[in-house]
């Protein structure tokens, strides 16, 4: 999950509010050019964003957000053409503590059409720790820099609007290009792939890198790094050359039960975990991790880690109507917890001790907003709750795992990969092809109780336990 943004997942859930249809607008591709002036500490920056219009109607203005001390320079078409723009510093309506440049771009995109533009900005860069929000300490300076999301350190379409944000925050990924020039003392750090290190003038090195994958957001670290690579890993670390080593072979460790269970990679792509500054918040997406200092250092579970390197066994989820209920992300969470049990032996029992405490938060979350108790997992992507997709859907296959054994469990979730890992695949996909691997089992029962209804709600306002549930569904 985005831990990064929990505290807007819990504003939105406790004023009751609930997503509604995303904007129509999508970024579907970056191409971004940033460089720094350290003694002044600006960054300068050039992004070219294709913008794809996703709706039956025109739209003829678009609503991007930036750093509140960033300013925008010039906004051009792709033949060079200057748009009009408004911009101003304003608060978010429902979070005043949190303030955003909002740039406002006059520019028809037709319906289903894309259009380019290019945003010239730059400005300083100083963190939000004023809004409670003490990780987002971001700043320029050749000790650390860090360019994420987060602090809107590059041009993103949203209204300054907490549950706009969260509404349209993963709901389309996109690809992206960078090419960031630092000092040849500095090191560009990026989940991307490296696809060149050029030398330029002023003993400065442009470090170009892109997408590996689609992707949600873009994370750029600048650091006096050094780097350990393995077959599974690119880390990038500042001083613990021994928690390097550690989490490396941890990682080698992880990757090779895994590819036990569920068999080999069919196209392996490296995870990056880079080491960030000390309570700068930490930070995953499907190929790289960011660990601030203190977890980087202190690892004693590996958890993060393990639940980042299962989804590299996961089929995309896409569904013909709505949204992906990103069930995947509880498989995840599972996977890491089964995984840390099955390494280390003083472990033992954790998985169930994770499900019955997912039980309790899931209790405590529907007795909180009772409405919760009416969506099926099967909607939670079309609601905007995919916070919950990595606590019931971890309960399900919790369930399943002690049900139908280990051997079938993996021998589904191993099968279901190698099956549609180049063609993707729908809920109904996966749930059918869980009652091909275990034809003696009544399946479909379980799948309306856990994914399609919400009749596992039963079980969990009764406060039942993972092993009551494991035997209900084997006496029936």
């Amino acid at each position: 999950m985005n831990r990064t943004f929990t505290f807007f997942l819990l504003l939105i859930m406790s004023a009751g509010l609930f997503a509604q249809n995303p904007y129509p607008l999508v970024t579907d591709h970056y191409h971004l050019e940033l460089s720094f002036d350290y003694r002044n500490e600006t960054l300068q920056g050039n992004c070219r964003m294709t913008i794809l219009n996703q709706s039956d109607s025109a739209i003829t203005q678009i609503p991007l957000m930036l750093y509140r001390l960033m300013k925008v320079n010039t906004v051009k078409t792709d033949d060079g053409v200057d748009l009009d723009f408004h911009q101003a510093v304003v608060q978010y309506e429902d979070f005043t503590k949190l303030q955003v440049n909002q740039i406002l771009v006059d520019y028809e995109i037709p319906p289903h059409a894309s259009r380019v533009i290019h945003i010239d900005y730059g400005g300083h860069l100083l963190g939000y720790t004023e809004t409670g929000m003490r990780y987002k300490t971001d700043r320029v300076s050749p000790e650390f820099t860090l360019i994420r999301m987060d602090t809107y350190a590059y041009p993103i379409i949203s209204k300054p609007v907490t549950t706009f944000l969260i509404n349209n925050i993963k709901t389309h990924l996109f690809n992206y290009d960078i090419a960031v020039t630092v000092p040849d003392t500095l090191l560009v750090a990026n989940g991307g792939r490296l696809e060149s290190k050029v030398p330029v003038a002023d003993n400065q090195t442009t470090w170009h890198y892109s997408s590996k994958k689609p992707a949600w957001r873009i994370d750029i670290a600048i650091a006096p790094y050094n780097q350990l690579n393995s077959e599974v890993l690119d880390i990038f670390y500042l001083n613990d050359e021994e928690s390097a080593n550690r989490i490396a072979e941890s990682g080698t460790d992880a990757m090779q039960q895994y590819a036990q269970w569920w068999g080999e990679l069919q196209s392996p792509e490296a995870v990056t975990i880079i080491e960030t500054e000390r309570n700068s918040g930490g930070q995953a997406d499907e190929l790289v991790i960011l660990l601030p200092e203190e977890s980087f250092s202190n690892i004693s579970n590996f958890h993060d880690l393990y639940h980042e390197l299962a989804h590299l066994w996961h089929v995309a989820i896409r569904e013909s109507q709505g949204s992906s209920p990103r069930w995947e992300e509880g498989l995840a969470d599972f996977s890491a917890y089964l995984l840390n049990e099955t390494l280390f032996e003083d472990k033992a029992g954790l998985l169930k001790r994770a499900a019955n405490h997912n039980l309790r938060r899931l209790k405590g979350d529907f007795e909180r907003n009772p409405t919760l108790q009416n969506i099926p997992l099967m909607d939670y992507g079309n609601q905007r709750i995919t916070n919950l997709s990595y606590v019931q859907p971890m309960v399900m296959f919790a369930v399943l795992y002690y049900w139908l054994g280990e051997e079938v469990f993996h021998h589904a979730i191993g099968g279901f990969y190698q099956q549609y890992i180049e063609t993707s695949a729908s809920t109904k996909d996966f749930t059918n092809y869980w009652k091909l691997m275990a034809p003696a089992v009544r399946l479909d029962g379980f799948f309306e109780d856990w994914i399609y209804t919400t009749r596992f709600t039963e079980f969990v306002m009764e406060g039942k336990e993972l092993d009551e549930i494991v035997s209900h569904y084997s006496q029936n």
